[in-house]
């Protein structure tokens, strides 16, 4: 395995965890009202909050690199601006 594959991998894993977490917690009474404010969640919960979409710009970041290294401008632009 490549070494910028790690962190599309692992960012991928972070999103698999956030879905099966927040599926987890979906019947709590915090959650009645199908999300989670300030209030309602832990700091674990906020650090992995932010966590999970900065693993994700890393993602695109490493795409959009691997587009220019290749001279591909269709798909440098289509990471930076289609992705999100």
């Amino acid at each position: 395995m490549r070494k910028d594959n790690v962190i599309p991998l692992v960012s991928l894993a972070l999103l698999a965890c956030a879905i099966a977490y927040l599926w987890a917690i979906s019947g709590q009474p915090r959650m009645a009202d199908g999300g989670l404010s300030d209030d309602e969640m832990s700091w674990a919960e906020k650090v992995f909050a932010l966590i999970v979409p900065l693993s994700t710009f890393a993602t695109m970041f490493i795409a959009a690199r691997r587009a220019y290294w290749n001279g591909s401008w269709f798909w440098l632009l289509a990471c930076l601006f289609l992705w999100p």
